[in-house]
């Protein structure tokens, strides 16, 4: 299993390893924006469309292809997403998370188990499959029905060297922290009990940023997860006009204002590990996002961080941080030209000629960003 040492994280030979890679955002956790539409919960998307397209999408979004492609590209980790609700699917499960764990594993790549949405939701916001609630927080029997996922998945994979470990919960908001907090010390106990001695990351609170409130639960490999958009009005491209470096939301944001934001971390006597960290890279980059990119990759390895890309493909020039390869869509199928885009169109076009919208999800249809790509690439391990 890989471990942790002071602040690294190394192999049963004691080889020091730096995870350095991408996050499968999209498949196994639906999100709006990657198919070009309205940021809506997975599950009421789920709702309007046949289980042939639900399947479909899986064997296709990602497949043993993007696997080999993810090892050419020199990738050696992959964070996996997926919807709690993935796992009780009848007639797919725990068996669809062994299956991509072990594509990966073949390859001699790790794999990071991130639970994306928990029972009830962990925040407010689509990605966590919610309608506006964090009910997460409100009632217990969510937090029961969390735990005993995670004693499942624990008992799956407890033996698996490949798995470098488990992200226990993406991004939680809430003003509850004692219960958050009790439940990362459940979850931990839940896993240990188990003889399961994979690393375990503990996102912060507030988008995976605010950890001192549990700086007391690092333990034995256990560390922290954080994420970073820093500064989301430029990421997100919820201002278009912005350039970096600049002045962006009042402050001036440029290289060692990233070093200053990042540097709280390095206080913690642990690996940091970024599970999260992307651009929106508009047209594709006429406004210097990949110098943004470049300038958090350096800082990232001045610090020793170890990091997965957000994402790896998705629908190109959306608002929000979208992929290493990107679908510009002419076939009125998908994307922001179409009448309907996005999910909603899908529903539309899956009435007409659902065959058209299957062979769209391909990644061959998808264009890399070579410059994003050679970037990344400079800074691997």
């Amino acid at each position: 299993m890989l471990n942790i040492q002071g602040r690294n994280i190394q192999n049963k030979s004691g080889q020091k390893i730096r995870l350095t890679g991408l996050a499968l955002g999209g498949w196994l956790m639906m999100e709006g924006y990657m198919l070009g539409g309205r940021n809506i919960p997975e599950h009421i998307f789920r709702q309007q469309v046949p289980d042939d397209f639900i399947r479909e999408f899986r064997n296709r979004f990602i497949a043993q292809n993007d696997v080999l492609n993810i090892k050419k590209l020199g990738f050696n980790c992959v964070r996996l997403p997926f919807n709690y609700r993935v796992l009780e699917e009848e007639g797919w499960g725990m068996k669809c998370m062994e299956i991509a764990v072990n594509w990966f594993a073949e390859q001699g790549i790790y794999v990071i188990l991130d639970m994306h949405a928990v029972p009830g939701a962990q925040n407010a916001d689509w990605h966590s499959d919610s309608e506006g609630k964090a009910d997460f927080f409100e009632k217990e029997e969510h937090r029961q029905h969390y735990l005993k996922l995670w004693d499942q998945l624990s008992k799956t994979f407890k033996d698996n060297e490949f798995v470098a470990g488990y992200d226990v919960m993406n991004e939680p908001v809430t003003d509850k922290l004692d219960i958050l907090k009790q439940t990362y010390k459940d979850v931990i106990q839940v896993i240990r009990n188990n003889n399961d001695q994979h690393i375990i990351f503990l996102e912060g609170n507030r988008w995976a940023q605010e950890v001192d409130f549990m700086e007391d639960l690092l333990q034995e490999n256990v560390t922290f997860s954080v994420h970073f958009y820093q500064p989301t009005f430029f990421t997100f491209n919820q201002l278009p006009n912005l350039t970096y470096p600049g002045r962006i939301g009042g402050v001036q944001w440029n290289k060692s204002r990233i070093a200053k934001f990042l540097k709280q971390y390095t206080r913690f006597k642990v690996p940091i590990y970024v599970g999260e960290f992307g651009i929106a890279s508009r047209c594709p980059h006429c406004r210097k996002e990949y110098d943004w990119v470049r300038n958090v990759l350096q800082i990232f390895d001045n610090y020793d961080f170890h990091w997965t890309y957000w994402t790896y493909k998705s629908v190109g020039g959306m608002t929000c941080p979208d992929g290493l390869y990107q679908l510009f869509d002419d076939t009125g199928v998908i994307g922001r030209e179409t009448e309907h885009p996005g999910m909603e169109n899908i529903i539309l076009k899956l009435k007409e000629d659902p065959q058209k919208v299957y062979n769209i999800l391909d990644t061959k249809y998808f264009a890399p960003s070579k410059k994003l790509i050679g970037i990344l690439q400079n800074y691997l391990c």
